[in-house]
């Protein structure tokens, strides 16, 4: 292609680009919105304790996300690289098997949940083992489609990839409210969950076709493996910065605590979720351009400010209109919330930011600022272990992990800056 060409083209993949993003963004903010009615119904329909039940089946899945975000990663890479080399072949075989990987990691994933559902209830002290069961029984969709999302990304299919997300929620909405309406509390909304997963799954599949095209055989298993380890030195610290406050308030909080609690990591999550849309542009654009041999610097850079700004409104919004939403939707227990919202919402955007430098740098498979990610992650849950006599405690710990985490990117990034100007001063020397 001609320079001339790629003048022409640039503005218009640059519009594709915004306009497919806000496209994504704005289903993915919808969904959330759906999701979080759906729990705030839950919040005022059932009592702290049930809600508190509810809010688990949710965060269990969420520690399941590294393996499917792991597939989806994986998919989105390979993917992306195989079509932008004019192989795309390459990447329908390579789904096939990532498919098959995630339905046999599934279902070995609801063995162990549903067979040790007696134990998990004592741990966490549920009414009932069934929820965990009923879970159980949607975690192979949940995978399997993780793969399908992956494939979409890869190709910049953000309306297909957003409609994925709408069609979720409403059948998660839908149903858990009709169940739970019906009387059939924490287990209606477990079953909603899993439900959801299923038609996701098969809507999908439905739209990630094969795309068929020319093999060169050049995807290397090994290659694949490899990747995916360092995909899920990431994915294990996000699970643990994002899970281990709520898993740990419900082993050592009383049920209405730890319901009260949840409802505050519920609203201040919003900013992760919202930037998780961000971070979902960025990787397979940072992956083109790199196969491309061009620079994908600035696309960091305006991700961070899109993350910094979804943060800073959702902090803004809690301290202001938080506790008196929730006190009006949940009832006059949960009033009281405005600065405990706010606070959380910063120290999630803190750690937003963090997991969208780590992703972008798996995007050139380096892995450092996924290990400082997961030594911050690590942090976290030593202070939270330590330090939890409330929930201010809880967000506080938090808050200097994930302060940590920052920092330790930044003197990353200015010692790596600093290095490869050195090296290239060396080399420019006769």
């Amino acid at each position: 292609m001609t320079e001339e060409r790629r003048a022409d083209t640039a503005p218009a993949g640059a519009r594709r680009l915004v306009a497919g993003g806000s496209m994504l963004a704005g289903a993915m903010l919808v969904a959330n919105a759906g999701n979080y009615a759906l729990n705030l119904f839950l919040g005022r329909v059932l009592t702290p304790a049930e809600f508190s039940d509810a809010n688990l089946m949710v965060t269990l899945l969420f520690t399941l996300t590294s393996v499917a975000l792991c597939l989806q990663m994986v998919a989105a890479r390979f993917v992306a690289r195989a079509d932008a080399s004019g192989y795309p072949g390459d990447s329908d075989a390579l789904v096939r098997r990532l498919r098959r990987l995630a339905l046999w990691s599934g279902v070995l994933a609801a063995v162990a949940l549903a067979a040790g559902s007696p134990l998990w209830s004592d741990l966490f002290r549920t009414a009932s083992p069934w929820p965990f069961v009923v879970l159980a029984a949607g975690v192979p969709f949940w995978l399997v489609q993780a793969v399908g999302r992956g494939t979409l990304q890869a190709r910049l299919a953000f309306p297909a990839l957003a409609l994925s997300f709408v069609i979720e929620m409403i059948t998660r909405v839908g149903l858990g409210v009709v169940l739970v309406w019906a009387g059939f509390g924490v287990i209606g909304a477990t079953v909603a969950l899993s439900v959801s997963f299923v038609v996701t799954c098969v809507v999908v599949s439905m739209v990630a076709r094969a795309s068929g095209g020319a093999v060169s055989g050049t995807i290397d298993p090994r290659e694949v493996r490899a990747y995916a380890g360092m995909v899920s030195i990431l994915l294990i610290g996000q699970i643990i910065a994002n899970n281990s406050d709520i898993l740990i308030s419900k082993a050592v909080f009383p049920p209405a605590d730890a319901g009260v609690y949840a409802a505050v990591a519920l609203v201040g999550r919003a900013v992760f979720f919202l930037a998780w849309s961000v971070a979902t542009v960025v990787f397979p654009v940072a992956v083109r351009r790199h196969a491309a041999g061009q620079d994908a610097s600035n696309v960091l850079r305006n991700g961070m400010v899109i993350v910094t700004a979804i943060g800073l409104v959702c902090a803004v919004g809690g301290f202001f209109w938080g506790g008196p939403v929730l006190g009006v939707v949940l009832g006059p227990a949960y009033a009281g919330l405005s600065v405990p919202i706010a606070a959380y919402a910063l120290t999630t955007t803190l750690f937003a930011l963090g997991n969208l430098v780590a992703s972008y740098h798996l995007s050139r498979s380096r892995t450092r600022q996924s290990w400082i990610l997961v030594g911050a992650a690590v942090l976290q849950v030593i202070l939270l272990l330590v330090w939890h006599r409330d929930m201010a405690s809880l967000i506080a710990a938090q808050g200097v992990a994930m302060t940590v985490l920052l920092v330790a990117l930044a003197v990353n990034a200015l010692v790596s800056s600093s290095a490869t100007r050195r090296a290239a001063t060396a080399g420019g020397t006769p």
